[in-house]
């Protein structure tokens, strides 16, 4: 379903209202929302659910992600740099050709992602992140994190 620019501002409201306990507020669901070329630079999406949602060519730098559950989101060539991802659930999702350097990725759920293309240059991750069989983030640049 394709959002309209004031559909996704108010959601992301009404979702800053739910972080902050607000009565008024409600937690963001953009299950299978089209957000193709979406500016969302600094966005607080803590917790919420995109499933299946399209990202692609998405500005997510400097987004908080933590939580987040992004099954089967496709981020082609989204720019995630400096976004925090800790403990988001990418289970599936598509993350080819996406830039997630100096992302926090610690706890994350990358389990069947597709990272063809993919950079994580400077990101950091932790022994709780699951990633790809055979993937290799250190090779690809990320750091290990005790934290």
């Amino acid at each position: 379903m394709r959002l309209e620019y004031e559909e996704i501002k108010k959601a992301i409201e009404l979702h800053k209202l739910f972080l902050a306990g607000d009565p008024e507020g409600q937690k963001a669901n953009l299950t299978e929302a089209n957000l193709y070329g979406a500016n969302l630079i600094g966005v607080n999406l803590k917790g919420a659910i995109l499933q299946k949602a399209n990202l692609k060519r998405a500005l997510l730098c400097n987004a908080n992600l933590e939580g987040s559950d992004l099954q089967g989101a496709f981020f082609k060539h989204a720019i995630l740099e400096n976004s925090n991802l800790t403990g988001a659930n990418l289970q599936g999702a598509s993350l080819k050709g996406a830039n997630l350097d100096s992302a926090n990725l610690c706890g994350a759920n990358f389990l069947d992602t597709d990272f063809e293309d993919m950079t994580i240059q400077g990101a950091v991750f932790n022994s709780e992140t699951k990633w790809p069989a055979g993937f290799e983030p250190v090779k690809e640049g990320a750091a290990l994190t005790l934290s």
